[in-house]
């Protein structure tokens, strides 16, 4: 019979130390598993979103030219403010604001890099190849990869 009360009373104090120990352990061990995974989640994370950043950008960029039947710029700088890009009118004046690239995030240029919009669309066109303004492509890159953003020069969509 004492044995019998001796049981139920054990059964009921809730788990032992040793049982504690051995679920913090698992749960560790688990842990300890998935760092590396989620480390270079969130480093592929942050390219992915420079680029949807940075493609945002050139769409708005040319819906500025087609809405309001004028050339717009879109401005990325690699040099004076590093990893930073914004829109322009054709006075040079900053629209909305400078946008910054996520940390760890860079242009794969160091230089000014512009896209000019013209009221079709498209990217405008010089007869000088070295001309500036024939442009149209954008790297941003980080220690995990690199993404190219490219503007189709007549119709202006992003590829």
């Amino acid at each position: 019979m004492k044995n019998l009360c001796f049981s139920i009373a054990r059964k009921r104090r809730g788990f032992t130390l040793i049982e504690m120990a051995i679920v913090l352990v698992i749960m560790l061990a688990f842990l300890a598993m998935s760092v590396p995974f989620f480390a270079g989640f969130s480093g592929s994370t942050g390219l992915k979103t420079a680029e949807r950043e940075v493609m945002t950008v050139l769409r708005t960029a040319r819906s500025y030219a087609t809405s309001q039947n004028a050339n717009f710029h879109a401005v990325f700088d690699g040099t004076v403010t590093p990893n930073t890009y914004r829109i322009t009118n054709t006075a040079h004046t900053t629209l909305d604001k400078t946008y910054v690239l996520p940390n760890g995030v860079r242009f794969s240029t160091v230089a000014v890099v512009t896209f000019v919009f013209t009221p079709n669309g498209g990217l405008t066109t010089a007869t000088d190849p070295t001309d500036p303004t024939l442009v149209n492509t954008i790297t941003v890159q980080n220690p995990k990869g690199a993404k190219t953003i490219t503007v189709n020069r007549i119709t202006g969509a992003l590829e």
